[in-house]
């Protein structure tokens, strides 16, 4: 199943973990995705939605 949000197509982004000695290492920031019940143009749907996206359209 995609790491992506249902509505808004927020997905994982890429980044470093930087420890003390300024070591980098590729890590990926995941969204919060909830499986939610939204209102999208009238209409209730279960999707797979970031929480922002939650509580904007939340029925």
């Amino acid at each position: 199943m995609a790491k992506r949000c249902a509505i808004c197509g927020k997905e994982p982004q890429y980044g470093h973990h930087v420890s003390h000695a300024k070591n980098r290492v590729n890590r990926r920031f995941m969204p919060n995705l909830q499986m939610g019940r939204v209102t999208v143009a009238g209409r209730s749907v279960r999707a797979r939605v970031c929480t922002r996206c939650l509580r904007t359209y939340s029925a």
